[in-house]
């Protein structure tokens, strides 16, 4: 090869780029932040390889007997080389270096791989280890040849250059197809390929929502704190846990649109409903809106501050933990399930620090017995779901307690100005059974008691 050509091909290999605008030369260290040992910021450049070796064997420590999950690295970069950038990958997958995205931190084209490569290995364990905080950055789209001069340049070395990109790409391949630890996925799903492929240039394919996050395996940071469980949230861990497994949707699971339609077409039956709140579980029974044709629901719970599920969805040929399960063996059948699932897929993950777990139904839900005992001595029973709402006076509402029948029917008692009202019909105090609290609406004269 004679020598302007090699010094072509030089200049050429050097602008196969990962890389969004504004960048600037990284620099790798020694992190400063609690989340990471090591800290990579700026433009992916030749001779990092060898920088992060270097930084790694003296800040990493290389696992404490168990896993290297405690071996993080913090990523703050627009991209830069292909080829060094694909190296950096390969390294931090072998060596099991955790990546973490931090609180507006921002990670672009090749950093995005190097991200999605975080792992931590151990002598008996190996896992995922990466962490997006809601308001960090993590884009991607595909390798470009970025040429910022009027140079002439050879054809010869255009043919050679474009095999060494080509190369770099059949590595980010394998890197990606590297089986997911402790699951039958991979380390970027082919979905996630597909998106980065077919967006270019500073047209990046963005993890930002929940639905994203959760079918990409992205570990969120920064999410709310979650105190309890509401049939909202356990119908968004049903659909998420089935239709991350699957793909993203056309059209995301949204309760409320679900439920209407429930309420409108089938007697007005509960998407979500209480069916157990004893020994520190609670657990809700969900039907999944892929349900019709074929069998599609779960058993979503809350033990201590955990959320589990088990369930079955025939329209995907998908299941969470061992399938169909029971109130009875729903412990022994279930999987752990992340909080984020309990989300709206649709919540952008810059808005989840605004947004209230339990905005649905109120903190005070329990299943009780309620009766009906008409004026002409007939008399129903049957066990309904018990919300509390807390009213505002700001916003002119009152306390009112719901209960909800299996029908889907409510008696709802609000307290009022003048006292307490029966779905708005003022209502007296009546006697009941042991353990019974009873009101009698005045208007038509029937007693509603629970216990």
């Amino acid at each position: 090869m004679n020598r302007p050509v090699a010094a072509t091909l030089a200049t050429l290999a050097a602008l196969v780029c990962f890389l969004a605008d504004g960048a600037y030369a990284a620099t790798i260290t020694k992190s400063t932040s609690k989340e990471c040992l090591i800290s990579l910021d700026g433009e992916i450049v030749v001779g990092d390889l060898k920088r992060l070796e270097d930084v790694a064997a003296t800040h990493l420590t290389g696992g404490d007997g168990e896993s290297t999950a405690k071996d993080t690295m913090c990523l703050n970069s627009p991209g830069g080389n292909l080829a060094e950038g694909t190296a950096l990958a390969e390294f931090i997958f072998e060596k099991g270096i955790g990546t973490v995205i931090e609180d507006d931190a921002e990670c672009y084209s090749i950093c995005a791989i190097m991200f999605m490569m975080g792992m931590a290995t151990g002598p008996e364990v190996k896992f995922i280890n990466r962490k997006l905080h809601v308001n960090g950055v993590l884009g991607f789209h595909r390798p470009y040849l970025a040429i910022n001069s009027d140079e002439m340049v050879s054809v010869r070395a255009f043919a050679v250059v474009h095999d060494l990109a080509i190369e770099n790409v059949i590595k980010i391949m394998i890197l990606a197809n590297n089986l997911s630890p402790w699951s039958n996925s991979s380390m970027m799903r082919a979905d996630l390929i597909q998106a980065m492929l077919t967006h270019v240039g500073n047209d990046f394919f963005v993890i930002d929502t929940i639905e994203k996050a959760g079918r990409f395996e992205v570990e969120l940071m920064g999410l709310p704190d979650n105190k309890g469980l509401t049939a909202e949230q356990a119908y968004y861990a049903c659909e998420n846990a089935f239709h991350w497994q699957v793909g993203l949707q056309e059209e995301p699971a949204d309760y409320d649109r679900y439920q209407e339609s429930m309420s409108k077409y089938n007697g007005g039956a509960r998407v979500s409903r209480l069916v157990e709140d004893a020994d520190g579980l609670k657990l809700y029974m969900v039907e999944s809106a892929d349900a019709g044709y074929s069998e599609a629901n779960c058993l979503i719970g809350l033990k201590g501050e955990a959320i589990l599920g088990c369930g079955i969805n025939e329209a995907y040929n998908v299941q969470i933990g061992q399938g169909r399960c029971t109130v009875d063996d729903f412990e022994e059948r279930s999987v752990y399930l992340t909080k984020m699932a309990m989300f709206k897929p649709t919540t952008r993950l810059k808005d989840v620090g605004m947004v209230k777990p339990t905005t649905t139904v109120g903190p005070d839900i329990s299943t009780v017995t309620c009766s009906i005992i008409q004026a002409n001595g007939k008399k129903e029973v049957e066990p309904c779901q018990r919300s509390a709402f807390k009213g505002d006076p700001a916003l002119g509402t009152s306390d009112r307690i719901e209960f909800v029948w299996p029908t889907g029917n409510k008696t709802v008692l609000t307290r009022g100005a003048s006292g307490i009202l029966i779905n708005g019909k003022p209502a007296g105090a009546a006697s009941g059974n042991e353990g019974e609290r009873c009101l009698m609406n005045l208007s038509s004269g029937n007693k509603f008691c629970f216990r």
